[in-house]
């Protein structure tokens, strides 16, 4: 069986990313791994160094990549809950607060423009306005024609079967 050609930027990134994800996780104040993702988190560093690819089976990833599809997700997971959250508006000095000033009423399942703007109308056609308003309004007669107008004119073309 030959050697996987794994990309070594690929895996090199993938070793950066566990080791922050552990370096934060030591740090006061983090929240702590379970005992499940520090055996994650060691047994897949210590594949990737040795091997260059924590996972050998291609039905779980790309061959060319460092960490298997699962592998990358529990990752970011991980990286994710090791992360510090961001300071809220709450949890700042009221002096370093932004106004007070209402925010947007947009709401994410509502549509963009909710209120019209005074005076709109909606592109529509009345057909009543189209009527003609001089007087009651009769069927119009069907118009006299002579008979010759309403006779087909018909013409006999030279070279044909008979002729």
């Amino acid at each position: 069986m030959s050697k996987r050609e794994v990309d070594k930027r690929k895996t090199s990134k993938a070793l950066r990313k566990l080791r922050r994800v552990a370096e934060r996780a030591m740090e006061e104040g983090a929240p702590a791994l379970t005992t499940w993702e520090k055996d994650f988190v060691e047994g897949v560093a210590t594949r990737l160094e040795k091997y260059g690819s924590a996972f050998r089976d291609p039905g779980k990833g790309r061959l060319e990549d460092a960490l298997s599809q699962r592998q990358s997700q529990i990752t970011r997971v991980i990286e994710k809950k090791t992360r510090k959250p961001k300071a809220s508006a709450t949890s700042l000095p009221k002096d370093k607060r932004k106004s007070d000033a209402p925010r947007s009423t947009f709401k994410r399942n509502s549509p963009m423009r909710t209120k019209a703007k005074p005076g709109w109308k909606p592109r529509t056609r009345d057909i009543n306005e189209d009527k003609e308003t001089s007087g009651p309004s009769e069927p119009a007669a069907p118009s006299a024609a002579t008979p010759a107008e309403k006779r087909a004119a018909l013409k006999v073309i030279a070279g044909g079967k008979r002729g």
